[in-house]
């Protein structure tokens, strides 16, 4: 195959759909959504970020941990097929990253993740990086090193394609489909060489330090508390525990937490730290701007921008930033 045909996305794309269990953003019903495949040519390859996010598939909704019958406790079993997420962009890409870190030692999570094969995928690169307008991350030349990837596709100038691998079993799937020229990087980790990030760093201050701001009063007034931003984040990770005593169904369960409901703070005797809509709003940015990148000293917001877009009332992340930084 000759370098950068763009035949060669169709036939990888192929290849893999062949061989593994396939998701991909696709056009459903005038949305962009991440979805089982039927069809390599369903893939949309816009390299548009999709309404929902791969989370969905790392960490569903609701999963069943464990069974338990008297004394006896049984991990729940289920069969992980090989898969891959096909045309992943580059900044969920970066919120695997952050997954990757938290779930590090969750045999759940890393149990379906070894079954997974990502496939990155961006068509202006690395222009369309450059163009995004990021919280927290100054772009360098090396940021492939620094996310998770096996596969990463890079259409550049004229339309022509790039191929790195990003792991030996990517490395290995490349060589085994006939694409002989690419790059590999090695992972790096997620955090930069030259250490956290320095517009991270200065969020973190101003946001920790904005609790008597009025923005949050004035979002307090117009948010609907529903949790649609937390929802369709692909970086939040919250999770509740529930344990069912039923006669016929004994065990635990793993449930999406949203720290916009109102059971998320209740504590015994009923008391909730978060009984306001506007420390509901703030707790959220402080969680995603100074508690993950403290904790884990990456972004805990990646500027996907699907927090502004699921908003009933229009709160937009980026402005709400930006006057933030600006002191009001």
């Amino acid at each position: 195959m000759k370098e950068g045909d763009k035949n060669q996305l169709v036939f990888l794309a192929e290849k893999l759909f062949n061989n593994f269990k396939t998701y991909a953003p696709i056009n459903a019903d005038e949305r962009l959504l991440i979805a089982e495949i039927t069809d390599p040519l369903l893939v949309n390859w816009s390299g548009k970020l999709p309404e929902n996010s791969w989370k969905l598939l790392l960490l569903p909704p609701t999963e069943k941990l464990f069974d338990h019958s008297g004394s006896q406790i049984k991990e729940t079993e289920f069969k992980i097929e090989p898969t891959v997420f096909l045309g992943v962009n580059i900044l969920d890409l970066r919120a695997l990253a952050l997954l990757d870190l938290v779930f590090s030692n969750d045999k759940y999570y890393q149990r379906r993740r070894r079954e997974i094969l990502i496939v990155g995928f961006s068509n202006d690169w690395p222009n369309g990086y450059k163009k995004l307008k990021l919280f927290s991350h100054n772009y360098e030349e090396d940021i492939l090193e620094h996310v998770p990837f096996d596969i990463f596709v890079a259409q550049i100038k004229d339309g022509k394609l790039k191929f790195y691998s990003g792991s030996e079993k990517g490395q290995k799937i490349l060589e085994s489909y006939g694409i002989k020229k690419f790059d590999h990087i090695e992972f790096a980790g997620a955090i930069p060489e030259a250490g956290p990030d320095k517009r991270m760093t200065l969020l973190m201050d101003k946001v920790g330090k904005s609790a008597d701001k009025r923005l949050w009063q004035d979002l307090g007034k117009i948010c609907l508390a529903c949790g649609k931003c937390s929802s369709v984040c692909p970086t939040c990770y919250c999770f509740d525990l529930s344990d069912k005593s039923d006669v016929n169904n004994c065990g635990r369960e793993r449930r999406w937490g949203n720290c916009f409901y109102n059971d998320f703070s209740k504590v015994a005797g009923g008391h909730k730290d978060l009984d306001t809509v506007a420390k509901k709003i703030y707790f959220w940015y402080v969680h995603k701007f100074v508690r993950i990148p403290f904790g884990y000293r990456v972004p805990g917001c990646v500027s996907c921008g699907r927090c502004a877009k699921a908003c009933s009332v229009g709160i937009d992340i980026t402005k709400n930033i930006s006057a933030l930084m600006k002191g009001k």
